[in-house]
């Protein structure tokens, strides 16, 4: 599993390399969002808050976020596939101190929902990039 995400992040740098503008990304920071989405995918929500950015935690209390998370999962269903659709890097982000930002958007087909977009903002802090707030709509 973990040489497939190699692969595939090296696959996504290239792809993004030849394609995006001199915005570059952290294969860290895809490889943040993959683990994360693994972790939402497996319904392990205590463990992908308590892996999450300190924004998110202060943003939303624990109990809340797992709630919340349950009843769109509820609504939507597991994902059944995904498929990285952008990426790309921000400054700044409404709502959020400044910093290095990170939007991961994935084209994704859930049990209840043909296309469905996840989104993932990861927040670089000390060179670590953690997801600090995740949807699907």
């Amino acid at each position: 599993m973990k040489f497939k995400s190699i692969i595939f992040v090296l696959v996504i740098c290239v792809y993004f390399s030849s394609s995006a503008s001199a915005e570059l990304f952290s294969s860290e920071a895809l490889l943040s969002a993959e683990a994360f989405v693994v972790e939402m995918d497996k319904s392990d929500f205590r463990s992908a808050y308590a892996n999450a950015a300190p924004i998110l935690q202060v943003m939303s209390p624990q109990d809340a976020w797992i709630d919340q998370q349950k009843l769109s999962f509820q609504l939507l269903g597991k994902t059944i596939k995904r498929q990285l659709k952008t990426v790309r890097s921000r400054e700044s982000y409404p709502g959020l101190p400044d910093g290095n930002y990170l939007i991961v958007c994935y084209q994704a087909q859930t049990e209840y929902k043909s296309k469905a977009i996840e989104v993932v903002l990861l927040k670089e802090q000390d060179n670590v990039w953690q997801v600090c707030k995740y949807s699907i709509r």
